[in-house]
């Protein structure tokens, strides 16, 4: 009899591994399945537009090249045509030689390298909520290309052409002042942000068009499915207790 109830007792107590396994990958399930999934490698898009139909023409100078650029919020739109399974989105630039293409392009979806991925989202979570006209898009792109192209300055500030940094805005470009002063408050918030990430960052990358920063606001509220994955963990690892108890009871 001894025997058996130690095979009883070993046979419970692997049902309860099993049970309680299984409330874990709920759980995980809930909690961070969107990790777990793995996001689309390739994207088609097109260029459909400025934000608005806004944006100011810049004069810059990377490395010692003058050249000139239009910054503002861009507008793309994924590949399936206008109410076909189409989604539109809005982006910014990263590159400075390369242009955009109306023509449906493959981009490859990927991520930032640590530093710089780090200061994009202080870039984003703190300030681009409060982006609205033509000359805050546009300073908000300059700060962007500050942040991602800028190699000599042992701080991230938009300067004129004089300076010994690698990135510039020249002093030629119209409304430099303004363009200057609000690109550099974005930069001062962006490196000291220190709260939570408000925005999801992809690289959007083509090697014969112009390279992206996409973002999507991050949703603090979790989706019902994820409710419901929960409430059936939560409903196992309940389960698996009060069977413990009425195990430790008997024995």
């Amino acid at each position: 009899m001894t025997v058996i109830a130690h095979k009883n007792q070993k046979n419970t107590y692997s049902r309860q591994q099993g049970l309680a396994a299984l409330a874990l990958v709920l759980l995980l399930g809930a909690t961070g399945g969107a990790l777990a999934a793995k996001p689309a490698t390739t994207v088609d898009i097109r260029y459909t537009g400025q934000l608005g139909g806004l944006s100011q023409s810049l004069e810059l100078d990377w490395r010692g090249d003058e050249m000139s650029s239009r910054a503002g919020t861009l507008s793309f739109e994924t590949r399936g045509g206008s109410g076909a399974g189409s989604t539109s989105f809005e982006a910014f630039c990263i590159e400075l030689a390369q242009s955009t293409s109306t023509s449906f392009r493959t981009y490859t979806v990927g991520s930032f390298a640590a530093g710089q991925g780090s200061l994009l989202q202080g870039l984003f979570s703190s300030s681009y909520a409060t982006v609205d006209s033509s000359l805050e898009r546009s300073a908000f792109q300059l700060a962007i290309w500050e942040l991602t192209h800028e190699t000599r300055a042992s701080s991230y500030s938009v300067r004129d052409n004089n300076s010994r940094q690698s990135f510039n805005l020249d002093s030629d470009s119209s409304n430099y002042y303004p363009l200057r002063d609000l690109a550099n408050g974005y930069l001062y918030a962006a490196t000291h942000y220190s709260g939570p990430d408000l925005y999801k960052l992809d690289r959007l990358s083509n090697s014969s068009a112009q390279d992206l920063v996409r973002f999507t606001a991050i949703s603090a509220v979790p989706e019902p499915g994820s409710y419901a994955m929960l409430a059936a963990g939560l409903g196992v690892l309940g389960f698996v207790a009060r069977r413990r108890r009425k195990a430790a009871a008997a024995a």
